[in-house]
């Protein structure tokens, strides 16, 4: 392949990273990663220009960060609503007990 083609075949597979973790689909992510790592390598040893290659690294650099940063901003999310789904479980077992001692009395 040339690194034209390489080149955009990165482009796809973060596009691809970035549909994965907007559907949620977590476990594709460490492979779409090592795909993306993979091509980069092959796209690396054969791009000439030092130039262009820097763009490139930069562009990965910037993606990567994005996708981190919007996985990192899921998680506190997914956090945040496991704290209130709890919170909420243990108002309605307090609620429960209170309403079984009443009963009881």
């Amino acid at each position: 392949m040339s690194s034209e083609q390489l080149q955009k075949q990165l482009l796809a597979l973060i596009d691809e990273m970035n549909v994965a973790l907007d559907q949620q689909r977590w476990r594709r992510m460490p492979g779409l990663r090592q795909q993306v790592m993979t091509v980069f390598a092959e796209y690396e040893a054969q791009e000439r220009s030092e130039l262009v290659l820097q763009h490139t690294k930069k562009m990965l650099h910037d993606a990567f960060s994005s996708i981190i940063e919007r996985r990192e901003s899921r998680v506190a999310l997914l956090k945040e609503r496991m704290a209130e789904h709890q919170s909420n479980k243990e108002g309605i077992l307090a609620y429960s007990m209170v309403n079984l001692f009443t009963e009881q009395a």
